[in-house]
């Protein structure tokens, strides 16, 4: 299993992430309840994605362990904080990338998993980087 690499957890990137307010008092946010909500939000992301397909008539699966999948291929899809912290959380925006990658290579079969990294950037103005990894591999026929 791929391990997570720690994240700062006060970065205002990942409060539309861990559902806080901005008004009321948050209590502590820990790496555990972070990994927790992202493995959530990756599989909400695939599940989006294979209804997606099925419109499309591509077969794209999941394992029940989607990690320990071997990927031969992935497609990656960074998306800038801005001043609307649900932007960068609109994954309709990397589906459209994801899609056209895979019409353009001809894949109608695969199998795949999501990866979502939060990455912080040293700049003070900036709000940070949300990048996903679709990792996959076709489907012989």
């Amino acid at each position: 299993m791929q391990k997570r690499e720690a994240v700062n957890l006060n970065l205002m990137i990942l409060a539309p992430l861990l559902k806080e307010g901005m008004s009321k008092k948050t209590k502590a946010r820990t790496q555990e309840e972070y990994e927790k909500k992202i493995a959530e939000f990756e599989r909400n992301c695939e599940k989006s994605l294979i209804e997606t397909f099925g419109r499309l008539s591509i077969n794209g699966t999941v394992k029940t362990d989607p990690y320990s999948l071997p990927h031969k291929d992935e497609v990656v899809v960074t998306l800038n904080g801005e001043s609307y912290l649900n932007g960068c959380w609109e994954f309709h925006r990397v589906a459209r990338e994801i899609i056209k990658e895979l019409l353009i290579r001809n894949i109608y079969q695969l199998r795949f998993y999501m990866w979502i990294n939060v990455i912080d950037t040293p700049k003070p103005f900036l709000m940070g980087k949300v990048e996903y990894r679709f990792r996959f591999y076709e489907k012989q026929y």
